[in-house]
């Protein structure tokens, strides 16, 4: 479908562009933003007064530039808007408050063990509350809330959006986000946590600087996100990215799991899974991410015999995305210990040049992400001020609804 905008919504589109420009660059003046937007410096000082007047930037102290008046340089207002992520996996929930800077207010963590839909709402409803009283706020200063789960995700009868899918025993079709939406009186994203966590990774990491690339995402298990010329690219049913869904059919190793699943790449990155297999090892009190370090530093025989295999079967899979995708760079990033990831970053780089092609001219950046372990939560905060804030094209389109930046 072929559909026009208006001035309406390109003033709108306009809005969002300086408002991205000065968090990206900021501190900027009036004329920096000009030149960085090919907008007249009339225009973006009219823009400025509207961004001004709602809170989003603040000006900051005067700086001469050679001939003229001082210029007054603008940065985003951190003040000015909040947002909260809330990761829900099957071991785990972790909470954030952030506020338009980036930077995170208040957290809070959590060990779970499976729990049914109604304790997972109750836990999330309970843990919003409680990040917003430790931080003094209300409800009101909140843009929303970014809800993520493991993938894959099902589109909800009637096209509205995406409900849980059966993550654990119990669940089927969860509309937790309507769930939580009514619980707490605001508005509720429902992602991912992979795509989330790369949806973070664009707009406070080293992903403000790349266009198009890929996120794996290591939590309970693996998943994917891909960002594609500055946008979360979510496919058709939102499960674009999903790459720990792919069967293996390895020697010795494609038995079915546990649970009858065939094998597949999220198994060898299960945590459940890894930890049972060093506890049988010896490694008796291993439960967290925080004690596979602990192992990594020990020089544990066992987890780093599992970092051989897993470095193995994640080139296989880098490939394929290198190859398919053509990103500029594919980030590691997730729960588990940055040591860690640093470890199969560099084991994976080795066996990709001997298993790529001579022929191919260039390969993409290969970078650890920048979130760590809260980077799902962070991006799932992200999510909410990525909706009403990013400058994406589609914001130009007339058919386009909800809450514009002019709040």
């Amino acid at each position: 479908m072929l559909t026009g905008t208006n001035l309406v919504f390109t003033k709108q589109y306009n809005l969002r562009i300086v408002q991205e420009v000065i968090r990206v660059f900021g501190p900027l003046s009036r004329a920096d933003i000009a030149r960085r937007t090919s907008l007249t410096v009339q225009t973006v000082s009219n823009l400025v007064k509207e961004l001004l007047s709602l809170g989003f930037v603040a000006e900051s102290g005067r700086r001469a530039e050679g001939r003229g008046a001082p210029s007054t340089p603008l940065s985003v207002n951190p003040e000015g808007a909040f947002a909260i992520g809330l990761d829900l996996d099957r071991d785990h929930l972790t909470g954030v408050l952030v506020d338009l800077g980036g930077s995170v207010r208040q957290r809070l963590y959590l060990q779970l063990d499976e729990p049914t839909p109604e304790q997972a709402l109750d836990l999330l409803a309970d843990t919003a509350e409680t990040l917003l009283r430790q931080e003094g706020l209300s409800a009101e200063r909140v843009w929303g809330v970014g809800l993520g789960s493991p993938g894959p995700m099902e589109p909800a009868p009637g096209g509205t959006g995406y409900v849980v899918s059966p993550m654990l025993p119990g669940w089927h079709q969860i509309p937790l986000g309507l769930w939580l939406e009514e619980r707490l009186g605001l508005p509720v994203v429902l992602e991912n946590n992979a795509t989330a966590a790369a949806v973070g990774e664009r707009w406070y990491g080293a992903g403000q600087q790349i266009d198009t690339f890929f996120y794996f995402y290591f939590g309970s298990g693996l998943g994917g996100g891909l960002v594609v010329k500055g946008q979360p690219f979510e496919g058709a049913t939102g499960n674009a990215g999903e790459i720990g869904y792919l069967p293996l059919r390895l020697s010795g190793e494609n038995a079915p799991g546990a649970n009858g699943e065939p094998w597949h790449a999220g198994l060898v990155f299960k945590l459940p899974r890894l930890y049972d297999r060093l506890r049988s090892d010896g490694a008796r009190s291993v439960r967290t991410p925080e004690d596979l370090e602990q192992l990594l530093l020990d020089g544990n025989a066992a987890l780093r015999a599992w970092i051989e295999s897993a470095a193995d079967h994640l080139t296989g899979l880098v490939l394929a995305v290198e190859y398919i995708l053509d990103p500029e760079a594919i980030f590691f990033g997730g729960r588990l210990p940055e040591p860690l990831l640093e470890q199969l970053l560099e084991r994976v780089t080795c066996l990709l040049t001997a298993r790529r092609l001579g022929r191919k001219a260039s390969a993409p950046q290969y970078r650890l992400a920048t979130a760590g372990v809260n980077a799902a939560a962070l991006g799932l905060a992200t999510l909410p001020l990525y909706t009403y804030f990013s400058p994406t094209p589609r914001h130009l389109l007339k058919r386009v609804a909800g809450r514009e930046v002019s709040r």
